[in-house]
């Protein structure tokens, strides 16, 4: 049986070093108001829109809390007092993004979890955040996963530099404790959006769109939670998790007919593997993991994909055109992760509405044409023969524990790999498991160059931060340059 392979060519880019509470607290916070006034994780008519925070003379200032949700027990930011409120940030190439995140989480353990033990693992109760998918510093006071820890009652504080020639578009912030990001980001949803602002410019016609900023979530207490070990049944075994966009289940979407809407799309959950169809339409997608299709020269800037593959952590920005009929299903379609995988059966995530009442809002439904070019980095330029190549194997046991390289990870241990800025690598990713396994690197993007999966299991775009390679098959990525 052959194993899955990925091959890519590694840009060292902008590198610079490479089960819920029971109790609620005494004060609970008010939740976040929605659109209709109900609780998060209810029946919502319209798409809510998350509070967006904009950068004030080149600097996004925000403070986040880390607290208890009262209502499921499991941990939660809040933003100006308010629960589940969790801001967008808006930023230009250039700015920071200054953040004080302050741990109010309890510090005693869940019921039933044990008191926890001095590892180089965290505990459900630490608190840090990782700026997914930016090229900023991994260095103190910036993106930091490996040293950088709140404890319940301190305080962090982040100040992130978004590169001059960072490339427009979607990426976002959570935790990134290490052994509690499934728990704290997966199940309980603490994950919020950045947009580096310019994709406008390079596509124009999508200034003239309504924009959706949409969080995919799949969160749950106890067990049922927790990702299955067999998958016999992927297309019709449920996971017992509340899919929602926005913390809104199944919300309508208003959008006229032959109306284009452009679609920023975060898949924030821990295990599930998005297969997104408009039925009835083709979806025009623009950019994947925050980059533009045609940030690497020689690909097109758009591309009509009847579904679109959007992995755990990964982000896909598209345009969607209102349906002739005034209605259409906005879905998840099933997804084999393999014979030890998470089941990803078909859920409906909204419904696409047209406007109600005689009048006709006024919209462009002109094609997209690129204008101004993407900012010049090392992503939008020819790559150097590789330097180094390397083989990555991805195993796991029944535990299931997970090795790379036969290889676990731990703090203590030495880098793996050491490599150098401005310099291009190719690796290949073996994946010798029975189920699909993300790949991704901080800090920076890599080049797919092939894959052995078949055409519906590769994303469009050959640029990522996140990449799934497929159980038993084989694949192989490009490699990318970095900047000193």
């Amino acid at each position: 049986m052959k194993s899955s392979r990925l091959g890519l060519a590694v840009a060292l880019a902008w590198l610079v070093a490479c089960a819920g509470r029971g109790s609620g607290p005494v004060n609970p916070l008010p939740q976040f108001p929605l659109a209709n006034g109900g609780a998060p994780g209810l029946l919502h008519t319209e798409l809510p829109e998350p509070p967006v925070v904009r950068a004030v003379g080149g600097i996004a200032r925000l403070t986040l809390v880390a607290t208890e949700n009262y209502s499921t027990g499991q941990p939660t930011f809040a933003y100006k007092g308010v629960l589940k409120v969790i801001p967008t940030i808006l930023v230009k190439p250039g700015d920071a993004i200054d953040v004080k995140v302050v741990n109010e989480l309890p510090s005693e353990p869940p019921p039933g979890m044990a008191e926890p033990q001095m590892t180089d693992m965290g505990t459900p109760d630490d608190m840090n955040l990782h700026f997914h998918g930016m090229g900023s510093s991994p260095k103190k006071p910036g993106d930091d996963v490996l040293t950088t820890l709140a404890a319940p009652g301190q305080t962090l504080h982040y100040v992130v530099h978004v590169p001059a020639n960072q490339e427009p578009g979607l990426y976002w912030y959570h935790p990134h404790v290490h052994g509690e990001t499934s728990f704290q980001v997966g199940e309980s949803g603490m994950s919020g959006a950045i947009v580096v602002a310019g994709l406008e410019h390079h596509l124009p016609g999508l200034s003239k769109m309504k924009q959706r900023l949409i969080i995919v979530r799949a969160t749950g207490i106890g067990d049922d939670a927790q990702p299955q070990h067999t998958n016999t049944a992927p297309c019709t075994t449920k996971d017992h998790l509340t899919t929602s966009l926005n913390d809104a289940v199944r919300p309508d979407i208003t959008i006229a007919p032959g109306e284009k809407q452009f679609f920023r799309l975060l898949n924030a959950t821990g295990h599930k593997t998005l297969r997104l169809n408009v039925e009835g339409e083709k979806l025009e997608l623009v950019a994947v993991d925050g980059f533009a299709l045609d940030s690497y020269p020689g690909t097109p800037p758009t591309k009509l994909e009847s579904t679109l593959i959007v992995p755990p952590a990964s982000r896909a920005e598209f345009v969607v055109t209102g349906p002739a009929s005034g209605h259409a299903k906005f879905r998840t379609l099933c997804y084999d992760t393999g014979p030890n995988g998470d089941p990803d059966p078909e859920i409906l995530l909204a419904n696409l509405k047209a406007p109600q009442g005689r009048e006709r809002a006024s919209f462009s439904s002109e094609p997209l044409v690129v204008g101004s070019p993407l900012p010049r980095n090392v992503y939008t330029t020819q790559l150097p023969p590789p330097s180094v190549k390397r083989v990555v194997i991805f195993s796991e046991n029944p535990k299931p524990e997970f090795f790379i390289n036969g290889q676990a990870y731990s703090t203590k241990a030495k880098p793996m790999f050491v490599v150098h800025v401005g310099t291009t690598e190719e690796w290949h990713v073996v994946n010798v498991t029975q189920e699909v396994h993300d790949f991704h690197i901080h800090q920076l993007h890599f080049l797919v160059q092939r894959s052995t999966a078949s055409p519906s299991a590769i994303r469009s775009g050959p640029t990522a931060s996140s990449f799934r390679i497929a159980p038993s098959l084989e694949a192989k990525a490009s490699p990318a340059r970095s900047i000193s």
